[in-house]
């Protein structure tokens, strides 16, 4: 995969900026999958500041332009246009146990993280991303030195506005404050959209639908969404009934939590799965490009 990357690297150089009608070309010939943009959003939609110092640039600044799903679930603005610092406490020394602390912290805020995770789930969450971006560190490395930041690459790849990662960004905050909300379930569906047509300004979110579920985080291979004529710079109200009738990928919930070591085993497997290689090489190249 890197060697594709070192050719293009090698016969492209710095070029201008590519139209956006260019960009599926380019990207393919640099060995970027077609699962680009799903696969990056599901990657980078918990990555804090903190994150990308000790995995990937330690001299990251707070304005790192990597955008992030926002973990306070009563916000209005479900996306973050930078990676925002987390509060890591440096008394402890390792990042696992600076990640722990952190969900720890948070255990009580039901509106915080994800929507009807207990801190089991939380956690192997947190655990689980943190498992990607390990794996990934070691592929930066090696795109760090092959690839040119002016590149025609980098210039598809930062073009989050309209490669879909913004759109798929989105999606997946919609997906983790309203599990199952692309499900095709309308028994799930129908509840967000009631609810939410019900609220009163004095509502407080609080992770509380009646059905349990919560995201199902294990990687999905579906097909790509067609994202024609949706606008997530509406509000929620105004945007569930479409992306629930729209978007259907039969994408779930889990409904099995952390609370017994037969329900771990489904959660086991599912955080095992992890991505393919195509995965980690994607997010190595879209984060060389947005910090660089």
């Amino acid at each position: 995969m890197l060697t594709t990357i070192s050719v293009v690297f090698l016969i492209g150089g710095a070029m201008t900026a590519p139209t956006t009608g260019e960009c599926p070309n380019i990207l393919d010939a640099a060995g970027v999958s077609q699962m680009f943009a799903p696969m990056i959003a599901h990657s980078i939609h918990s990555l804090t500041l903190e994150d990308i110092r000790y995995f990937f640039e330690e001299d990251a600044t707070e304005e790192n332009g990597i955008p992030t799903v926002n973990m306070d679930l009563n916000s209005d603005r479900r996306v973050l246009p930078d990676a925002p610092l987390a509060g890591y406490d440096d008394d402890f020394s390792t990042i696992g146990m600076k990640t722990f602390d952190v969900v720890m912290r948070n255990m009580n805020r039901t509106w915080w993280g994800i929507t009807n995770f207990n801190t089991l789930d939380k956690l192997t969450h947190a655990f689980h991303m943190a498992e990607i971006w390990d794996k990934t560190a070691e592929q930066y490395k090696l795109v760090k030195q092959l690839l040119d930041p002016e590149s025609e690459i980098c210039g598809c790849i930062t073009d989050i506005e309209n490669n879909d990662v913004l759109n798929y960004l989105n999606l997946l905050a919609f997906k983790i404050k309203y599990p199952g909300i692309t499900s095709g379930n309308k028994t799930i569906t129908d509840q967000y959209i009631v609810s939410r047509a019900k609220r009163s300004a004095a509502y407080n979110f609080g992770g509380g639908y009646k059905f349990g579920g919560g995201y199902n985080f294990g990687w999905k291979r579906s097909g790509l969404a067609n994202f024609d004529g949706f606008d997530f710079n509406f509000s929620d109200i105004e945007l569930l009934k479409d992306i629930a009738e729209k978007l259907v990928d039969e994408d779930g919930v889990i409904t099995e939590h952390v609370d017994s070591a037969e329900h771990w085993q489904t959660w086991r497997e599912m955080v095992k799965e992890g991505m393919d290689e195509s995965g980690y090489y994607d997010l190595a190249v879209f984060l060389f490009c947005m910090l660089n």
